[in-house]
């Protein structure tokens, strides 16, 4: 790369969807050893419409409209030039514009999400003629705080996960580059508080999960163009006969598109904007996001 670039964008795959938890997505460009980066994001979502099962509704069910205002801290560190560890933390603020959620009686909820850890691998990195692949491994999981996971309004699914993800990226000597990403994510079980449905614990359903990126790293800026998708395995839909509340074991599925921006202010501090929307969805809210984060870098 022409220069050096505090990559951390990646808070914006970080805010929080209704039912589902904070992921980290992880790309082709690592930190060499010791170098570290720390990042400090805003992130302004809304929900207008909401799809019931695959059904989607004009309004949010109860809340008719939901807002979140979510504050991101990001960090990751060079352990070598090929390993890297990535952890993220969100808190969000959400509040409905309707009535009380029926299944939880609150219309605003405010916690500590889920606190995840990823440690990226670059096995084999090919040089070309023009540019260079790498080949990604990564492993990590999530932890949940302690907020409610039952109901439309809820900040997350309640569950910790473990989460494995595959990937390349082709770097351009121009600066252009393109990446894309499997993963899976394996959930554990979510605390029953409000007895709904059947046993103590809610089984929340794993998921699939896949992202393709299109960029530019060059020495003024940086700039790309994402798409991610999630599909959950099994479980039932919110509109089903068997649904009595019990939210966290629904199937949450979506495809997402967005961009992100940045551009160095100093050799050690810059700027990012990003934007994404819901395309489509299962049991899931449909709205756009907006964010913008101050990123420092720290090492060599």
């Amino acid at each position: 790369m022409k220069t050096k670039l505090f990559l951390t964008l990646i808070t914006v795959f970080s805010i929080a969807i209704q039912n589902t938890q904070a992921q980290i997505n992880p790309d082709g460009f690592f930190n060499k050893k010791g170098e570290a980066n720390i990042a400090v994001s805003y992130t302004f979502a809304t929900y207008e419409k909401f799809y019931l099962g695959l059904d989607e509704v004009d309004a949010v069910p109860a809340h008719n409209q939901i807002d979140q205002n979510i504050y991101n801290v990001y960090a990751n560190y060079g352990i070598t030039d090929n390993l890297t560890v990535i952890a993220n933390l969100p808190y969000i603020d959400s509040e409905g514009q309707g009535v009380a959620d029926p299944v939880n009686g609150t219309t605003e909820q405010s916690n500590l999400q889920d606190v995840s850890l990823l440690v990226k691998w670059a096995p084999f990195v090919t040089q070309h003629k023009n540019g260079t692949t790498t080949f990604v491994v990564a492993v990590g999981g999530s932890y949940a705080f302690d907020y409610e996971p039952t109901g439309i309004l809820s900040l997350g699914n309640g569950a910790s996960s473990i989460d494995t993800k595959l990937g390349l990226q082709y770097n351009n000597n121009s600066g252009f580059f393109g990446n894309a990403f499997v993963g899976h994510s394996m959930r554990g079980e979510a605390d029953n508080n409000l007895g709904l449905g059947d046993g103590a614990k809610f089984d929340v359903p794993n998921s699939v999960n896949a992202q393709i990126k299109l960029g530019y790293a060059g020495k003024s800026f940086y700039a790309d163009a994402w798409f991610d998708a999630q599909k959950s395995n099994g479980s039932l839909d919110i509109n089903s006969p068997n649904f009595a509340g019990n939210f966290p074991e629904t199937k949450v599925s979506f495809s997402r598109v967005g961009l992100n921006l940045y551009a160095p202010i100093t050799k050690t501090i810059g700027v990012s904007l990003g934007s994404g929307t819901v395309v489509s969805g299962r049991n899931i809210g449909k709205g756009t996001y907006y964010s913008g984060g101050l990123i420092i870098g720290l090492g060599k």
